[in-house]
């Protein structure tokens, strides 16, 4: 996951924030990463070069390991070292893949409105990724087949990422847009990963993009970072309020990558349609659940009150719990020093 960020995000008083909607942990005010931390960030235009509190905190990013991607033309002008130049396809062509001053790798981008001949030259370059961001003019899902067909033809085995570009101002429109968009791709097996950038007025956070990116790759079964929930889609046989459960379940046990909870709201279908989870939760009686583990009920007859607790218990005696982590807090003056 590729995370988009701006210059004023480094500000010596947002940096602390910055690096929370990133995902890093933090300790005396220093970023490390974290299971979902974002692998990179994306800068379209970067501090000054005598803005030393923010280039201080994006270095700070860059000892732990975080990439960051800048376009070629704003490296050119404001270089920053270690840095990964993006260039066009066709320009990164024409250069013969000369990075500017500090860069230290090449990314490409592909608009899918070049030629086959030119998309193929990508294996010349051995840039460390190659980004799919699809011309606006044409069809996402069929220009992006077109490169990925390509680039296998000519056994090109560089990371792609989806570069995807939302006008979309409410969640559920863009989770929509990025399931039929990109995901359908990358179950497919077409792209690694995924770079969300905002365009316009929309307002989503860092986090909640990072987010995101995460949980599209979590249901493309390419990278899992949380709790994997499985949930029926209730009816009039459901024994318990099913939003609400779910949601008590989520809150504690969400933080526990690997494991799949399933929450039923009744018996006549549910051990069925959670075949494939770790464990179980199921209405049976009125008032009373039942837990599983995989296919088998391992508890019987809880009481609705009593059985969210008795879940966790139920995880930890199989040894797939771990403690959520306490909440870090950021320590100005150690920001500052």
């Amino acid at each position: 996951v590729i995370s988009s960020i701006s210059s004023p995000m480094l500000s010596e008083g947002n940096a602390p924030y910055l690096y929370k909607e990133l995902g890093f942990k933090t300790a005396v005010g220093m970023p490390f990463k974290d299971i979902a931390t974002s692998d990179s960030v994306f800068m379209r235009t970067l501090p000054a070069a005598d803005d030393s509190k923010s280039r201080t905190s994006l270095r700070r990013m860059m000892e732990v390991g975080t990439g960051v991607i800048v376009p070629a033309e704003e490296l050119e002008k404001n270089p920053l070292e270690n840095a990964v130049a993006l260039m066009s396809l066709t320009e990164a062509v024409a250069k013969n893949g000369k990075l500017p001053d500090g860069a230290i790798r090449l990314a490409v981008e592909i608009d899918g409105s070049e030629d086959d001949e030119t998309i193929a030259k990508v294996k010349d370059l051995d840039p460390m990724m190659i980004t799919v961001c699809i011309d606006e003019n044409l069809s996402q899902l069929h220009a992006s087949r077109r490169i990925f067909e390509i680039l296998k033809a000519n056994d090109v085995m560089t990371p792609a990422i989806h570069h995807y570009k939302t006008t979309s101002s409410e969640s559920n429109e863009l989770a929509l847009e990025l399931g039929t968009k990109i995901g359908s791709l990358l179950t497919d097996g077409n792209g690694d990963g995924i770079l969300i950038e905002q365009v316009g007025e929309t307002n989503f956070s860092v986090d909640f993009l990072r987010n995101t990116g995460f949980s599209l790759l979590q249901g493309c079964r390419m990278r899992n970072t949380k709790t994997e929930f499985v949930s029926c889609p209730s009816c009039g046989r459901t024994l318990f309020d099913l939003q609400e459960t779910t949601a008590q379940i989520q809150e504690a046990t969400g933080h526990l990558p690997g494991v799949t909870v399933a929450v039923m709201g009744c018996i006549v279908n549910g051990p069925g349609e959670m075949a494939d989870a770790d464990f179980g939760y199921v209405g049976t009686l009125p008032g009373k659940v039942d837990l599983y583990y995989g296919k088998e009920v391992v508890r019987k007859s809880i009481p609705n009150a009593e059985a969210v607790d008795a879940l966790v218990e139920l995880i930890k005696s199989y040894g797939m719990w771990k403690d959520k982590e306490e909440a870090e807090e950021v320590e100005e003056a150690a920001v500052a020093a």
